[in-house]
């Protein structure tokens, strides 16, 4: 009977600490939101987090360092005071505390030492109150034969495509995309093949005569799809 009434009073001890702990946890507050990293991006790509996409962080570049300011919504968010700042760089506006669009670019080449002044308060205030996410990086330029090397073969290399001459990275579609995926167009140009709804490479190019409304309204919603998705990362010469 004694071990019976230690095994049991053992028991309840384990049973009233587990209560304890999960009260204790209970109380201590939330963990602080994992950091969403952005990563390198090109203007082209910063535009698509302006704050209408809910699925992207709302961000803004200060000399090429990009931000998110998804928490300040009710600064930065559609129709919000500073909305014209998010999804741009926009050191210029800030050192000339201007709310215009064209001076949302990195240029301060005009700028007085009191603006210049004003920049790196505004700054310090971003480093403070904000997460760094990325970097903003220059558009790259491939040729057809260029491209074409970043098929998937060689997986060291990023996999693109290119739609009218925007190239995207869509390494994390590889498995749409890449040589075994259903649409395997990775290292093309595509226009043509997915305003046809095609699956044949001898569709990936940019000649769009002939198609019709319906073909060329599939296209912009593969285009639509691709910018909220994937990052532009260059441009298609020829």
């Amino acid at each position: 009977m004694d071990w019976i009434a230690v095994a049991g009073g053992l028991i309840i001890a384990y049973l009233l600490y587990s209560i304890y702990k999960a009260w204790q946890e209970s109380r201590a507050p939330p963990p602080p939101p994992a950091k969403w990293m952005v990563g390198d991006l090109t203007a082209e790509s910063l535009a698509f987090h302006n704050g209408y996409d809910w699925s992207k962080p709302t961000c803004l570049a200060v000399e090429g360092v990009i931000y998110d300011v998804s928490k300040s919504g009710d600064l930065y968010g559609p129709g919000k005071q500073y909305a014209v700042y998010a999804g741009r760089e926009c050191a210029r506006a800030l050192a000339k505390d201007s709310l215009a669009v064209a001076d949302c670019t990195a240029d301060l080449s005009d700028c007085t030492e009191e603006e210049l002044q004003r920049l790196r308060q505004k700054q310090a205030h971003f480093r403070d109150v904000y997460d760094e996410v990325g970097k903003v990086v220059p558009v790259k330029q491939f040729t057809l034969d260029e491209l074409s090397r970043h098929d998937g073969s060689d997986p060291s290399l990023p996999m693109l495509l290119s739609i009218r001459g925007v190239v995207f990275d869509i390494t994390t579609g590889k498995n749409f995309y890449g040589p075994d995926g259903i649409y395997p167009f990775a290292g093309h140009e595509v226009a043509r093949a997915f305003a046809l709804i095609s699956t044949d490479v001898k569709d990936c190019n940019d000649n769009l005569e002939g198609l019709g409304a319906m073909e060329m309204d599939s296209l912009k919603e593969w285009e639509m799809k691709f910018n909220s998705k994937y990052p532009i990362v260059g441009q298609l010469v020829k």
